[in-house]
């Protein structure tokens, strides 16, 4: 055995250092494993910036307008801090102008702003809101239902305390939240969206029956790595056949499909794409690398998450009263798509007629 009392104090320092080092790298061992010779989908980078609670300004507005008097019988000519407050009504309403409206402006009825109107500042309705077309807001915060004519801007963020309506050409840039539900015509922009139920008018979605796992044939992977019990680590590509049932969570190194009318009952996750054809159940949760796509008549029950791009077409995400997410860098939502929760997108959102 070594005497470590024979050694110079920099060889034994030497030593204590290796060994400390040593111990800290042990806990990243498996992580470099994985990295070298992945075996699961990698961490998704699509979450970001979108992650937070995206009703914070509007929240913040509120309790500022219940202060400030700006929801009192008599609205006052100014805020605390000086800044300036501008009624809009059918009795007194705001005049046309191309300046932009640097004051808070409280709408007291339903009467429209003057098309092209752009507000600088926050815009409190104080009843329900039928917007003109071609408004920009910096912010709008109904204390009932928002509809927002053609070709309407929001810089920032707008909420309603009962049902968003965006109609054709609308640019939603911030957050787009609401207490009931969102809807949306085709060709509206959106960075973030969040409600009870968000849906893109247009279409019905159908709503496959979810049926037992009994009703379908079963399924297992073929030259799949068992990870656990009902967890399979699948190489290449992947295809759950038509009426099939997947019972348990899948990863494959390339792609998912999922024919028409199976059933997947776990997550899944592909180093490449991953596509549900029309009339399909899932009952968990998919994250991608590449491209996911949700064909019509389908269901999926858990969040949705791509590294590239989702598209999803008369489709249902989530159910009511279970809140989900679908987030990816690019977002393409069809006529009847159905979201339960929230839909974010970092670089691109937009509701289209067909893909």
């Amino acid at each position: 055995m070594m005497d470590l009392t024979s050694l110079s104090p920099i060889v034994n320092f030497a030593l204590l250092l290796g060994a400390l080092l040593l111990w800290l790298f042990v806990p990243l061992i498996p992580a470099m494993m994985e990295l070298i010779r992945p075996r699961d989908a990698a961490p998704l980078n699509a979450v970001g910036n979108d992650a937070g609670r995206l009703t914070f300004f509007a929240d913040s507005f509120t309790q500022r307008a219940t202060q400030e008097g700006l929801l009192g019988t008599m609205v006052p000519p100014r805020l605390s801090d000086g800044t300036l407050v501008r009624c809009h009504s059918k009795g007194k309403p705001i005049a046309e102008s191309r300046k932009p409206i640097t004051e808070v402006v409280v709408l007291m009825d339903g009467e429209p702003l003057p098309e092209n109107t752009v507000l600088e500042s926050e815009c409190l309705a104080r009843l329900t809101m039928r917007g003109s077309a071609g408004v920009t807001y910096r912010a709008l915060l109904g204390q009932r239902d928002v509809l927002l004519g053609r070709n309407s801007t929001i810089l920032r963020w707008v909420h309603a305390r009962g049902i968003l309506e965006a109609e054709e050409g609308t640019c939603l840039l911030g957050r787009a939240t609401a207490d009931r539900s969102i809807m949306l015509a085709t060709n509206v922009s959106f960075d973030r969206l969040e409600a009870g139920v968000v849906r893109v008018s247009g279409e019905e979605p159908f709503e496959t029956p979810v049926m037992p796992t009994g009703a379908y044939m079963r399924f297992v992977p073929e030259q799949s790595v068992s990870m656990g019990p009902s967890y399979w680590r699948v190489t290449g590509d992947l295809i759950i056949p038509a009426g099939a049932a997947l019972v348990g969570s899948v990863i494959a190194t390339g792609s998912i499909v999922v024919r028409e009318g199976a059933r997947v009952t776990g997550s899944m996750k592909a180093h490449r794409e991953i596509r549900i054809q029309a009339g399909t159940v899932v009952v968990g949760s998919c994250a991608a690398r590449g491209r996911i796509a949700i064909e019509a008549g389908s269901r999926v029950s858990g969040p949705i998450i791509s590294e590239e791009a989702i598209v999803i077409e008369s489709a249902i995400v989530g159910a009511a009263g279970k809140m989900t997410t679908v987030t990816a860098p690019i977002v393409r939502l069809m006529p009847g798509a159905t979201v339960y929760g929230a839909v974010m997108a970092a670089d691109s959102g937009l509701t289209v007629a067909s893909s």
